[in-house]
């Protein structure tokens, strides 16, 4: 068969954990989905003599729809240099790969991501494993991150039937983009290293801070920043004492806390923590920092003479991966230690901070939802319009006002037989509708 082997394909979809379909049911539907012709299973067998043995025929390798992409995909190499991927084309690929990895992190499996849209592409979503998925899991990661794959990396939609009858090709370019992201997150905190106390608004006159070994819980300042929302009025109480105890290890930083940076903390309460997590004023200007250049931090115009990140590959939303990607430079920047770590101590650990993130996120779509769109105000100055307001419009639209005139009409000329007018709210929503 073409695309995926059969062994591949079957074990690829059985390692896939289903939400309402058995792994029977989604292997079945793959096999559908088959793009050669083969002998059905199904064909009455009394038709066939007992003595005539049928050989299926022989059908084409899938042809890519562009071979000059294939050529490019192998040449990917994450230690080429600017010459090299200049002169093998693949600077497209490698702009692409950095991006991926700002808008997933390094923690998310690539490859796994890659072969995942491959193996469901076209799928309906309700035949889709991370369908109603109320957490974040394998699958659903999956699918975020595929989504991310589709809409940066060059002619991958069109090239996904010829990558599921080569697997080799998605495992090297799912090792390609780990590598690279890898990369781009030193080359991002390296510039948000320098800049991090000036976007923190601390006061450092004697450039104290500077030093990145004086930054974390070797200083209140920075400490502040790095301490969870819980601890935070003990440490308002006495900061210098709280720090210590952190130094210490007596106070320990696990991967289910959160930096108070990472929250507004005008609207934090006590008995809410929900309220204000996710939207910090310092998370938003570091995350500006790194897609949108330094002078949006500052509201100044750009003096630079090269696009932001944000420009350059065209984003016009956030995704929930970037705040992630930004949360975790900004709190290596914070901290005292001048090189990035995994791991912070035996109970930080940076893949389980993400998990917590993303799975606090995808618990509750609504809040997901609205803390996206309030994102997107913060960072595009864009927001879904209040639906009250748009219906309050269509009220006084000319379209609405005809339907409702015609109703009217209808209702007149035959009130025995006729259904009712439609309500206001009905008549608004079939507007909406069109």
């Amino acid at each position: 068969m073409h695309g995926l082997s059969a062994f591949y394909l079957v074990a690829a979809l059985t390692s896939c954990s289903s939400v309402g379909h058995s792994s029977k049911e989604i292997t079945k539907e793959a096999k559908r989905r088959r793009i050669d012709d083969t002998a059905s299973d199904e064909a009455d067998d009394d038709t066939q003599p007992n003595t005539v043995s049928v050989v299926p025929a022989k059908t084409p390798p899938i042809e890519p729809k562009n071979p000059g992409w294939v050529v490019q995909a192998w040449n990917c190499n994450a230690s080429a240099n600017d010459k090299l991927r200049h002169s093998n084309g693949t600077e497209q690929m490698y702009d692409a790969a950095r991006q991926i990895g700002r808008c997933s992190t390094e923690y998310p499996d690539q490859t796994r991501a890659l072969t995942y849209g491959v193996i469901f592409r076209g799928f309906d979503a309700e035949n889709r494993p991370d369908y109603c998925s109320d957490r974040y899991n394998d699958d659903v990661e999956a699918r975020m991150i595929f989504l991310v794959w589709l809409r940066y990396f060059p002619e991958l939609e069109d090239h996904l039937v010829y990558l599921a009858a080569n697997p080799a090709l998605i495992l090297h370019l799912g090792n390609y983009v780990k590598a690279i992201a890898g990369r781009v997150r030193s080359d991002d905190l390296g510039r948000l290293n320098g800049s991090i106390v000036s976007y923190s608004m601390l006061e450092d006159p004697k450039n104290t801070l500077q030093r990145h070994s004086n930054r974390g819980f070797e200083d209140p300042r920075t400490g502040r920043l790095l301490c969870p929302v819980r601890i935070l009025e003990e440490f308002e109480a006495n900061p210098a004492h709280i720090c210590s105890l952190y130094r210490d290890h007596i106070y320990k930083i696990s991967s289910y806390d959160f930096p108070s940076f990472m929250t507004d903390l005008s609207l934090a309460d006590p008995d809410d923590r929900e309220a204000g997590f996710l939207r910090g004023p310092l998370l938003v200007s570091y995350y500006k920092a790194v897609f949108l250049g330094r002078s949006s931090v500052y509201s100044e115009p750009s003096s630079r003479g090269q696009p932001s990140v944000a420009v350059k590959y065209g984003m016009t939303e956030v995704n929930l991966h970037s705040i992630a990607y930004v949360t975790l430079l900004a709190r290596s920047a914070l901290g005292s230690d001048p090189v990035w770590r995994d791991a912070d101590g035996k109970s930080w650990l940076a893949p389980s901070f993400l998990h917590a993130i993303m799975d606090l996120v995808c618990r509750s779509p609504s809040w997901k939802q609205s803390t996206i769109d309030w994102w997107n105000k913060q960072i595009f100055g864009t927001e879904d319009t209040d639906d009250s307001e748009t219906e309050r419009e269509l009220e006084e639209s000319d379209y609405y006002k005809i339907i409702t005139q015609r109703a009217a009409r209808e209702s007149s000329k035959t009130p025995s037989t006729s259904e009712p007018p439609a309500q206001e709210h009905e008549v608004a929503e079939r507007a909406s509708d069109v």
